[in-house]
């Protein structure tokens, strides 16, 4: 028996759409111009949005209260629909297509809906950006998930972004990267880059707080010498004793980094081996005392 939910008063229809799984509450946003409107009306609040970038797939994370960020809605480019019969949908202001809509399950047992589409393009993609922006509230900012071949798409301009995580096995060319983070994204603060680097560091790179490259090679350590930011962490760089000892020593005499507060550098396999004792022995040391500053620092990667 099919539920009349248009007819239930506003304060039971809400009461509803909190009982609803975010995948769940997008689909009924679907079904008719009245039914989005209910939705967009619910005011419902969410903590931070993801936007996943890919180029066979593009997706919403929503990181809920307390709740590890997970994938709820999701469209992936299926150009011969087949199996079930495709629906027609209007998705953000204007945009209409056919697509075929599956429940699936993501890695943390949480369902969420997939929509295959003829053709996952940049109307699609903008089109999802805005409907998911109508619906919800977002009460902070949000992320961008990307993989390194569609950072020359094109998108929609995400608003208030503060992370963006670049991954993927090929090579990331940094001109391509400088170009992606120049279009907008003026409160950005972390930058995440888990593929191969190629490139030198670029203006862009250099202005962002706090950055980790996970592959970053020899171009890691250029980085790290022009670096302006708060935080970096290089995990799998090649550094020499001379670079490491000369940037400890710019840094203890203030001749650079005035603004970095915390390194962590996990060295590649094609490094030279160190010896650790010359490069200790020009630390200067004093007793700790916990009145200057914490016992422990808390980084902000995880």
């Amino acid at each position: 028996m099919p539920l009349p939910f248009l007819l239930f008063p506003y304060v039971v229809q809400k009461e509803i759409f909190k009982s609803m799984e975010y995948c769940e509450m997008f689909l009924m946003s679907l079904c008719s111009k009245r039914v989005k409107q209910c939705v967009i009306q619910a005011r419902l609040k969410i903590a931070k949005v993801w936007y996943g970038v890919y180029p066979d797939i593009k997706f919403i994370a929503i990181q809920d209260w307390g709740i590890p960020v997970d994938m709820h809605i999701a469209f992936d480019d299926q150009p011969a629909l087949s199996g079930m019969e495709p629906m027609e949908m209007k998705i953000g202001d204007d945009f209409k297509t056919r697509g075929i809509v599956k429940a699936k399950l993501t890695r943390l047992k949480q369902e969420y809906c997939l929509i295959s589409v003829p053709k996952l393009d940049a109307k699609v993609t903008k089109s999802l950006h805005e409907h998911v922006k109508q619906l919800f509230r977002y009460t902070a900012p949000c992320g961008i998930e990307i993989h390194t071949n569609s950072l020359t798409e094109e998108l929609p301009i995400y608003e208030n972004v503060s992370k963006i995580l670049v991954k993927g096995k090929s090579i990331l060319d940094l001109n391509d990267l400088d170009t992606f983070l120049s279009q907008y994204y003026p409160n950005l603060t972390t930058l995440l880059i888990c593929s191969p680097i190629n490139g030198e560091a670029t203006s862009k790179l250099l202005e962002i707080g706090n950055v980790h490259l996970s592959y970053p090679g020899q171009c890691g350590i250029t980085l790290l010498s022009k670096f302006n930011g708060k935080k970096i962490n290089l995990w799998g760089a090649v550094v020499t004793e001379k670079m490491l000892n000369e940037f400890i020593r710019k840094w203890m005499k203030s001749e650079g980094y005035q603004n970095l507060e915390f390194v962590n550098i996990e060295l590649s396999l094609e490094s030279d081996l160190l010896n650790r004792d010359l490069i200790t022995d020009q630390l200067e040391i004093e007793a700790f005392d916990e009145m200057k500053r914490p016992g422990r620092y808390q980084s902000e990667f995880r």
